[in-house]
């Protein structure tokens, strides 16, 4: 009996290991083309080992090739983004960094990097540095015109506090600046008050500072005396969709600013729940490079009937991206859904069009679209 029983235990085990074993193997079995990929990749790295002359930096290498998988994808607008990657798009889209406030250009051609002006209330403001002034050091660092503008501009960035030292270049003569790094504030938001109680406020771009912004320059405004009011979003690239909706909510009434559709169908919209709005006649400038968010708020107003679209037609990227963890602190950025205007047009890849269609005619010095918005409201 206790050896018909032991058999019997025997067999059990027997079965339990085959079926635990079945049941590992669906778990943990990785399809053959992941197989032939991960192979490939060795391969590769072998071959970049064996024969390439140049130095070797493995966590490129690796970065590369989740960027590349992403890449496969052929959309400019998804890709992958590494932990230090994403750490530096949060501080762009906060509009908050630590630096010396020094907007510069790189010249295309040339790779000559040169400043384009300082920003108000920086340590560079007040510093002499003109328009032109060519950067050939930071700290003892010489800059090259092979060195990407982002590069220069880490080095240049670093822990409040601290002191860097920027050498620039005008007219033959050579002056070296110390500044202290302290928390620049990106300016996101201009206003200036035009003739007949109108006021002009401009929108470079749609970051988490910019809705502050917003509302204090629209409150400046009001208090200088504005009756009407000109947005300027022209060459507005776009940014957060949260800002853009916070902005809208200030001056539409209650409604509908946009709303998403994932691949699924599924809907998300975007409302105003507020009481506030804006109470005077309102023009909103545009042109081939206003895209994204700044389309968000042009189609919202539009579509509303709360104000006058003036300009050329927008660019037309009517997408949006989102951000997904990976697990290693690194990201992922897709497009995940397509957004609509409140009337219900996707306008991807087709833009909005203006009300009033009006060129800005490049060889005047006259700003004809300001000018035609100007117009407009002094008739209301």
């Amino acid at each position: 009996m206790k050896k018909k029983l032991s058999k019997i235990l025997v067999g059990l085990l027997v079965v339990v290991c085959i079926v635990e074993g079945f049941f590992l193997y669906r778990a943990y079995v990785v399809p053959s083309s992941t197989l032939q990929t991960a192979r490939k990749i060795n391969r590769i790295e072998q071959i970049i080992d064996k024969y390439y002359k140049g130095s070797v930096k493995k966590s490129d290498l690796e970065d590369y090739t989740y960027k590349g998988l992403v890449a496969g994808l052929g959309d400019v607008y998804s890709t992958y983004y590494s932990e230090s990657d994403f750490k530096e798009l949060e501080e762009s889209t906060s509009g908050v960094y630590y630096g010396v406030g020094i907007y510069m250009t790189q010249d295309i051609k040339t790779g000559i990097i040169t400043v384009v002006k300082p920003v108000k209330g920086s340590p560079a403001d007040g510093s002499g540095l003109k328009k032109g002034d060519v950067l050939i050091k930071v700290g003892n660092y010489k800059v090259k015109t092979s060195d990407a503008l982002d590069d220069i501009v880490k080095k240049i960035k670093g822990a409040e506090g601290t002191k860097v030292n920027l050498t620039f270049t005008r007219n033959q003569t050579t002056k070296t600046y110390t500044f202290t790094r302290q928390s620049i504030e990106n300016p996101t938001v201009e206003t200036k008050m035009l003739k007949d109680q109108i006021g002009y406020l401009q929108v470079t771009e749609f970051d988490e500072v910019t809705v502050s912004q917003f509302k204090s320059g629209l409150a400046s405004l009001k208090k200088q005396g504005a009756k009407k009011l000109i947005i300027d979003l022209r060459d507005n690239p776009g940014g957060l969709l949260t800002s853009v909706v916070d902005i809208a909510s200030q001056i539409l009434p209650k409604g509908t600013i946009v709303y998403t559709e994932d691949k699924n169908g599924n809907k998300k919209y975007y409302k105003d729940t507020k009481n506030e709005q804006l109470d005077m006649p309102l023009c909103v400038l545009v042109n081939g490079n206003s895209a994204s968010a700044a389309e968000i708020l042009s189609g919202a107003v539009k579509d509303r009937n709360t104000g006058t679209l003036v300009g050329e037609t927008t660019f037309g990227k009517g997408i949006v991206q989102g951000f997904f963890e990976v697990g290693d602190g690194s990201y992922v950025k897709l497009t995940y859904s397509s957004y609509y205007t409140p009337a219900g047009h996707n306008i991807h890849k087709k833009g909005i069009k203006p009300d009033v269609e009006v060129k800005d005619n490049t060889k005047t010095k006259a700003d004809e679209q300001l000018d035609k918005a100007i117009s407009i409201l002094q008739k209301k």
